[in-house]
C-alpha cells in the first residue's frame, strides 16, 4: 500500500507541470503499472468511479481485470492442493466436491480443475496469469491448445506467444498458437486431428422462449455431409412456402430425428435400444387445469423433461399421438407421489414414478435428465434382503453414469428424507449438501419456496397426507409395448 501511495504522490507532483498523458492523468498512470495484489485491490477500493477521469475509468476496469487473474491464479493452488490430497482413485471426484461447494454445474467446476492442473503443469503460463498479463480465458487456450503437445513442446509454443499474449484476444492468440506449432512441430498437426475427432459429440443448450440450441463438434467432412443433406432437404419448398431458407434447414433436421423415435428404429432398421424399460420418447407434464384451460384459448404452462418449463402452445401439438399416463401430485410441495402404470407393466411404472418424480439426477447441480440416467439404490442393494424390500421409490433415484460411480467409491453418501423428499448428499470434508424436490405441477412454479429441512426419526413409510391428481405426462415416440394397453389422450 505504501507503494502505491508514493507513486501517486510523486505522479500527482508531476501532473502539477501538466505536459505529457502521465502528467494529465497521474492516477491511470499509476493503475496502469500496478501489478495485483492486496495492495492494487486496497487502492482500487479507495478509488470512486463516479469521480474518475475517461483515462483512469478505463485503468480501473483493467485493475479489477488482472485482480480477477490474480485471484484465478491463486485459487488454482488450492484446486491443486485438493487433487494432490485426493486418492487415486478419487481424482476424478475433485470436481464434484467442487462444483457442489460453489453451486455449480459439473463441467464448470471440471473446468476449473483442469486450468489448476494446467498452470500446475506449465509454471510460465501459471504466472503470467498471477500477474495479469492474461486472464482466466487466455490462459485456458495457451493449455487447451498445446495439451496434445509433449511437455518440452508446448512449453516452447507458450515461450513463443506469451510476450504478445496481454496484447491480443483470445482468438487471436489461439491463431498465435498454431502458428508456433506449425513452426516448432509440423507433424503435430496429424495428432491435433486425431485428438480432435475424438472430442466429437452432440449437445443441448436450453435457449429462451422454449427454443434450445444444437451444437455439433464433427470433422469437417461429416459436418459438411449433415450440412449438405439438410440443404437438399430444405430445397423442396412449395412455391407458396413462406419459411426462409434456415427454417427450412431447421425443420428438414427435426424432421429426420422425428422419423426415427416415430419408428423406433435406427435408419439400417436396427431397434432402438431401451432404457428403463422404455423406448426413447420426449415426455411433457400438464396439468389437468392447462388442458381445459387451452380448449378455452386461455394460455398455461407445460413441463418438457430435459429442457424445463414451456408454454403449453409449444408442445400441444404432441397431444394428438401421445400415450398418456395420470400422475398424483403432494398438494404443498407439487412432487410426484403416484404414476399410473396401465401401459408398463409394474418394474417400468416404478421406473417411470422415479423418472418423472425426480426429473434430473439427484446430485447437487446435475441436469441430466432422469430417463437418461441410472436407477441407483440410496441404501445399497443387498443381496441377501428380500428384493421387493430394497427396490422402493423410498430407495430408489435416478443417478447419471458418473455420480453413480462417484457414490459407488464411497467418499460420498447419500440419503433420502421420506417426509420431505430432500435429498441430502454428504460429501469429503464433513460438508452436507441437499438437492430439494421438484415439483411437477406448474401451479407450484410460481412460488417457489424450501421445504422443511429433514429430521431426524422420520418415518420411513411416511407420505404427505394429501394429493391431488395432476393432468398426467404424455411421451411422444414411444412404439407400443406389446403390454402396452394404448391410453389415449384425455380430449
Amino acid at each position: 500500500m505504501e507503494g502505491v501511495k508514493s507513486v501517486a504522490k510523486s505522479a500527482g507532483q508531476v501532473a502539477s507541470q501538466g505536459l505529457s498523458w502521465v502528467d494529465r492523468h497521474p492516477e491511470a498512470a499509476i493503475l496502469e503499472g500496478s501489478q495485483p495484489g492486496e495492495d492494487l485491490v486496497s487502492y482500487l477500493r479507495g478509488l470512486d468511479p463516479a469521480d474518475a477521469d475517461g483515462p483512469t475509468l478505463l485503468e480501473i476496469v483493467a485493475g479489477w481485470n488482472r485482480i480477477v487473474a490474480w485471484a484465478v491464479a491463486r485459487q488454482a493452488l488450492a484446486v491443486t492442493e485438493m487433487l494432490r490430497r485426493a486418492p487415486g482413485s478419487q481424482v476424478e471426484f475433485v470436481a464434484d466436491e467442487i462444483g457442489a461447494r460453489l453451486g455449480t454445474s459439473r463441467r464448470a467446476a471440471q473446468d476449473v480443475v483442469d486450468l489448476a492442473a494446467g498452470l500446475d503443469a506449465f509454471p510460465a503460463v501459471h504466472a503470467a496469469l498471477g500477474r495479469g498479463e492474461v486472464d482466466r480465458r487466455k490462459a485456458g487456450v495457451l493449455l487447451a491448445e498445446t495439451d496434445h503437445l509433449p511437455p518440452r513442446t508446448a512449453q516452447a509454443v507458450h515461450d513463443v506467444v506469451l510476450p504478445d499474449a496481454s496484447h491480443l484476444s483470445a482468438p487471436q492468440l489461439r491463431l498465435a498458437v498454431r502458428r508456433a506449432e506449425a513452426c516448432l512441430a509440423p507433424q503435430a498437426a496429424v495428432g491435433r486431428t486425431e485428438r480432435a475427432r475424438r472430442d466429437r459429440c452432440v449437445r443441448m443448450v436450453p435457449a429462451p422462449d422454449a427454443m434450445a440450441w444444437i451444437h455439433a463438434l464433427l470433422p469437417a467432412p461429416d459436418a459438411l455431409t449433415v450440412l449438405t443433406a439438410v440443404d437438399a432437404l430444405a430445397a423442396f419448398a412449395a412455391p407458396q412456402d413462406e419459411r426462409t431458407a434456415d427454417q427450412r434447414r431447421a425443420d428438414a433436421l427435426s424432421d429426420l430425428c422425428r422419423q426415427v423415435l416415430d419408428s423406433g428404429t435406427a435408419p439400417d432398421g436396427t431397434p432402438l435400444a431401451v432404457r428403463q424399460h422404455r423406448r426413447p420418447h420426449l415426455q411433457v407434464t400438464v396439468s389437468a387445469a392447462t388442458l381445459a384451460a387451452h380448449a378455452q384459448g386461455i394460455a398455461g404452462v407445460a413441463e418438457l423433461a430435459g429442457y424445463g418449463p414451456v408454454p403449453f402452445a409449444s408442445v400441444a401439438h404432441l397431444v394428438a399421438d401421445a400415450t398418456w399416463r395420470p400422475i398424483l401430485t403432494d398438494d404443498e410441495s407439487g412432487v410426484v407421489l403416484a404414476v399410473g402404470d396401465r401401459t408398463y407393466r409394474p418394474s417400468a411404472g416404478l421406473a417411470a414414478l422415479v423418472a418423472a418424480r425426480d426429473t434430473t439426477c439427484t446430485f447437487p447441480g446435475c441436469r441430466i435428465a432422469a430417463e437418461r440416467c441410472d436407477l441407483d439404490h440410496i441404501d445399497p442393494f443387498d443381496k441377501a434382503r428380500c428384493a421387493e424390500q430394497q427396490t422402493t421409490t423410498t430407495n430408489l433415484h435416478p443417478l447419471c453414469r458418473h455420480h453413480h460411480r462417484l457414490k459407488t467409491a464411497g467418499r460420498w453418501r447419500v440419503e433420502r428424507d421420506p417426509v420431505t423428499a430432500v435429498t441430502i448428499w454428504h460429501g469429503p470434508g464433513d460438508r452436507t449438501y441437499t438437492r430439494d424436490p421438484v415439483p411437477a405441477d406448474p401451479a407450484r412454479w410460481d412460488a417457489p419456496r424450501r421445504v422443511a429441512r429433514p429430521t431426524a426419526g422420520a418415518d420411513d413409510g411416511m407420505v404427505p397426507r394429501s394429493g391431488r391428481l395432476l393432468g398426467g405426462f404424455l411421451e411422444v415416440g414411444i412404439p407400443l409395448d406389446p403390454l402396452d394397453d394404448g391410453v389415449p389422450a384425455p380430449f
